[in-house]
């Protein structure tokens, strides 16, 4: 998919810093259409960092949707991604395999970094840029409207908890470790900016994942349960 040229003007507020000098956000990374996709995948940081050169913002947007080109484009990165990364990439291959339906995969803080480590000394050199990383996810949140929220790890479930604590309906809130979450299938429901019903999720790290998630039947046998519906 190439970004038209509405599209981009939105994408490019997204990636660029306040002065618009430079990317230094992701806001998410799918194959298709973010519009048509029922489904995100949320971890807490984006990691790892895509270097984007000066004049090249157009083709970062592309990338972005578009998995073939992004490997092309980013291929140091994206072979030199943490586990988490590419189990993210694989798992988004399996809904598209199996459901024919696209994952929106994003970051409740869309700030690039190498670690979660950098984050912390980001929230406390530029706490403006950190913030701002923040609302982008809630925009991005509220532009696509997903049906289906995955939150990865334990840190992506507390901070999200957090974020959205006025929003959430939590169904048995004593249920707490992501291993259990993940086989209870959703956990938890919130309403979007519009109203709209969506179906909270959480699983271990997508660094577990592998490549045909083996690990996870119980939690893609409840996923299929509502995109299947």
């Amino acid at each position: 998919m190439t970004v038209s040229i509405g599209f981009y003007k939105k994408i490019y507020n997204w990636i660029m810093s306040e002065a618009k000098n430079e990317v230094i956000y992701r806001p998410f990374i799918l194959d298709g259409n973010p519009y048509k996709s029922r489904l995100f995948l949320v971890g807490s940081n984006a990691i790892p960092f895509f270097k984007v050169e000066q004049g090249s913002e157009k083709g970062f947007a592309d990338a972005l949707l578009n998995r073939d080109l992004m490997e092309d484009l980013y291929n140091s990165e994206v072979q030199h991604a943490p586990r988490e990364f590419k189990g993210s990439l694989h798992f988004a291959k399996w809904l598209q395999k199996e459901l024919n339906e696209t994952a929106v995969y994003t970051s409740l803080n869309t700030y690039q970094v190498e670690s979660a480590d950098e984050l912390k000394e980001v929230k406390k050199e530029n706490p403006e840029a950190f913030a701002r990383g923040q609302v982008i996810f809630d925009e991005v949140l509220n532009e696509f409207q997903p049906e289906i929220i995955v939150l990865q790890g334990t840190a992506a479930l507390n901070q999200f908890k957090a974020m959205y604590a006025e929003q959430l309906v939590i169904y048995n809130s004593t249920i707490t470790k992501v291993q259990h979450l993940e086989a209870e299938g959703a956990f938890a429901e919130m309403l979007d900016h519009n109203g709209k019903k969506v179906h909270i999720f959480a699983t271990r790290s997508m660094s577990y994942f592998g490549k045909d998630g083996s690990k996870f039947e119980c939690f893609k046998n409840k996923i299929c349960e509502i995109l299947d519906n």
